[in-house]
């Protein structure tokens, strides 16, 4: 049971993710403005969350046909192949976005590279059969969700089995401080300065003062 259960929390952590991100794109209002009026830290969060969420729902998927089902344990197939029924028109709304893998692959994971050679696409024009604007996100991240719904409500007494069962083990040696943050990062750049004084270059570093380190 441990299997089925796992693969569900998978998906229900991603389908999860993917809510928050919709909700903060809504609660910054950036979904009511246009691309060309956002500063550059604005633009930078939005795509951060908008990308995202794409990537995620590629994993979502790839959990959801891969390994829900058809690795987990044979005594729940049979409810397996129920949910996944009920869930048909949703996740075949979803692959109607034929290019979504690809857009994923090539300009989101992969850092605009395609193909063996890694060749750069930076000048070419794609037009992706894939979610593309927020009204695309909102409608993934709606199919996402009523999917999740679907597999937690069939699996709801699997799920709450095992709760107590789980344990969190947590090593607070391997959590840095602010302290470790600012000593390690001193003693990198000191190690570095030497590097570039054998290698004859004068770089400098520049401190960061996008945040006030009293603040954190």
């Amino acid at each position: 049971m441990e299997r089925i259960v796992e693969s569900i929390r998978i998906l229900s952590k991603l389908s999860k993710d993917i809510e928050f991100r919709m909700q903060w794109i809504v609660d910054f209002k950036y979904n009511k403005k246009s691309l060309e009026t956002f500063s550059d830290k604005e633009l930078n969060l939005f795509n951060s969350l908008f990308y995202r969420s794409l990537i995620d729902g590629v994993s979502y998927l790839d959990e959801y046909q891969e390994v829900f089902g058809k690795k987990t344990e044979t005594i729940f197939n049979d409810r397996c192949i129920v949910a996944k029924a009920i869930n048909k028109p949703f996740i075949r709304k979803i692959n109607q976005w034929k290019d979504y893998r690809n857009l994923r692959n090539h300009l989101l994971a992969h850092n605009f590279r395609v193909g063996k050679n890694g060749n750069y696409i930076f000048n070419e024009v794609i037009d992706y059969n894939a979610p593309r604007n927020f009204n695309d996100l909102l409608l993934l991240s709606n199919l996402i969700q009523l999917s999740t719904q679907t597999v937690i409500s069939e699996f709801e007494l699997e799920l709450n089995s095992l709760v107590d069962k789980v344990k969190r083990i947590k090593n607070n040696s391997l959590l840095l401080t602010k302290e470790d943050v600012s000593k390690l990062t001193l003693e990198l750049i000191k190690e570095s300065i030497k590097i570039k004084v054998i290698s004859n270059r004068n770089y400098t570093f520049k401190q960061n003062t996008d945040i006030d380190w009293n603040n954190l």
